[in-house]
């Protein structure tokens, strides 16, 4: 049945968990296999793409998403002043699962949420079916690997469902693990994006261009971009509607990639979250004090659930040793990289093979 004439259950309901009240959203079928949506640090399950989760759903998956504590509709804490850690953000996770008498699920987590799942599947690995960490790092909540701002591997092999572009180059074999770049198909660049696909950038060089396409030539790698200060977003009051809003949208922007969704769509998004979290400011400062609880790095070669990591080749906030070292750990795990993708939810443009790897477990 497609997307187009299958009825689809949407359901949001507010539940206690963990001491809390929490606001959870399901999309499809109760009795298909489950799949829970851990979003971001101070991010609510606004960030979550409707259409995004209505393919899930659509793919034979009961797709739970929900509203971190401190975010959306969730219980929220004075600024500074909540006590609750990592773990407990991982206790909530849980407890969604067991306020819908869901033993188990598939879980998909960016950046603070692959921390969760990472730490659930080390902790819980009974309730967990798969993996799919998208943006994050190995056993988050600890010191970091020494990092050089690396881009993404140079040489490339396409996702076997996407057309092959003519920079589309194979990877040497590593044993156990398939490791490849998902490429946009050629002339997709977003219009919104004219400096990203300038002459000559790498953008340019990655949306099919001649260099690019050059007969024997590798992918261009994109540059390493060091973001510029942040002092106009810190200081944004996060309490005015225009302000937060258009604080929001710039963030989005900076950690973003040439497929970043483009204005209108963005202002909508950030007007939403703003509207369902009573302080956005409490929410982003308190987050940022929970941490993601004790490291579990040398813990992750327990995790026996399927496992794929996603990345894009532009995320600067961890750069490819992240992704790299995270594979590496997590025995069978699979590294996928979504190429023109920042530090961001997957963009619309790389949605058919998310959605694949995410379902095909």
């Amino acid at each position: 049945m497609s997307l187009a004439t299958m009825i689809l259950v949407v359901t949001e309901t507010m539940m206690p968990v963990n001491g809390i009240e929490v606001c959870v959203e399901t999309f499809g079928e109760p009795t298909d296999p489950p799949l829970l949506l851990l979003a971001g640090d101070a991010s609510s399950m606004d960030w979550w793409d409707d259409e995004f989760c209505r393919r899930l759903a659509a793919g034979a998956r009961f797709v739970v998403r929900y509203d971190h504590r401190d975010t959306g509709r969730s219980t929220c804490f004075p600024v500074g002043a909540a006590a609750y850690s990592g773990v407990d953000l991982m206790n909530d996770a849980l407890g969604v699962l067991d306020g819908l008498d869901l033993p188990s699920a598939h879980l998909v987590g960016f950046a603070l949420g692959g921390g969760i799942a990472q730490r659930i599947a080390v902790e819980h690995p009974d309730r967990v079916l798969s993996l799919t960490l998208i943006s994050t790092s190995a056993g988050s909540g600890e010191p970091a690997p020494p990092c050089t701002g690396e881009p993404a591997p140079l040489t490339m092999r396409p996702h076997p469902s996407a057309p092959i572009p003519p920079a589309g180059r194979a990877l040497p074999a590593t044993p156990g693990r398939l490791q490849h770049v998902v490429p946009h198909p050629a002339g997709s660049l977003p219009q919104s994006a004219p400096a990203a696909a300038s002459a000559g950038s790498p953008a340019a060089a990655s949306a099919g261009s001649p260099a690019a396409a050059s007969a024997g030539s590798p992918a261009a790698a994109p540059a390493t971009v060091v973001l510029p200060a942040d002092d106009s977003i810190a200081d944004v009051d996060w309490a005015d509607r225009r302000a937060a809003v258009t604080g929001l949208i710039a963030e989005i922007r900076e950690r973003g990639g040439p497929f970043t969704a483009a204005e209108p769509q963005l202002r909508r998004l950030a007007e939403r979250v703003f509207d369902r979290t009573p302080d956005l400011a409490a929410s982003r400062l308190n987050h940022q004090r929970a941490g993601y609880g004790p490291p579990v790095r040398d813990r992750l070669a327990a995790i026996v659930a399927p496992t794929v990591v996603l990345h894009g080749t532009l995320d600067r906030r961890f750069p490819a040793e992240h992704p790299r070292e995270l594979a590496d750990a997590i025995p069978g795990a699979r590294l996928v990289w979504l190429e023109g993708v920042g530090h961001e939810l997957p963009p619309r443009a790389v949605w058919e093979t998310v959605l694949d790897e995410i379902i095909q477990p």
